[in-house]
């Protein structure tokens, strides 16, 4: 069985690596073709089109910053919160960009992993804050710049 598993045909893909995996019939010809169709566009004029696509994907960064602006309680000031966000992504992504297309492959993978781990530590930090602000207690680590459970207890006494 663990041999049927593991083998790779011409017209399916194995999911799974060293420790078995999945046989799906057809993704090689999807994944080939979907591949090609974008290689074909990110190295053209379709690049535009593409980033324009792209454009519409949603940004699990956003969420949080369409929530402070309806919080706001006001059309104006959160507008301009999402217009701050807006005008500091910008330079900060192109200069992202910019930069790590300098940087060989090697320490770019390294880049990006460590990226990864900032990216979940700082997604745990902000999800046991938001625990225990409804009371679940689980270790977190306090925040130097500010501390949404101390300014709810002192708003609250």
């Amino acid at each position: 069985v663990g041999a049927a598993v593991n083998r790779e045909s011409a017209s399916g893909t194995r999911l799974g690596g060293a420790t078995g995996g999945i046989h799906l019939p057809g993704l090689d010809r999807v994944t080939g073709w979907l591949t090609g169709h974008v290689d074909r566009l990110a190295n053209g004029p379709g690049i535009v089109g593409l980033g324009a696509v792209h454009g519409l994907l949603p940004c699990p960064i956003l969420y949080p910053a369409y929530l402070y602006a309806f919080a706001s309680g006001s059309a104006v000031s959160g507008a301009l919160a999402l217009g701050a966000l807006g005008v500091g992504t910008m330079p900060a992504v192109f200069l992202y960009g910019t930069v790590i297309e300098g940087v060989d492959a090697v320490h770019r993978r390294r880049v990006h992993r460590l990226l990864g781990v900032a990216f979940v530590a700082l997604g745990y930090v902000l999800f046991a804050h938001g625990l225990m602000a409804v009371g679940v207690h689980v270790p977190h680590p306090s925040l130097p710049f500010w501390n949404p459970l101390d300014a709810g207890m002192a708003g609250g006494m």
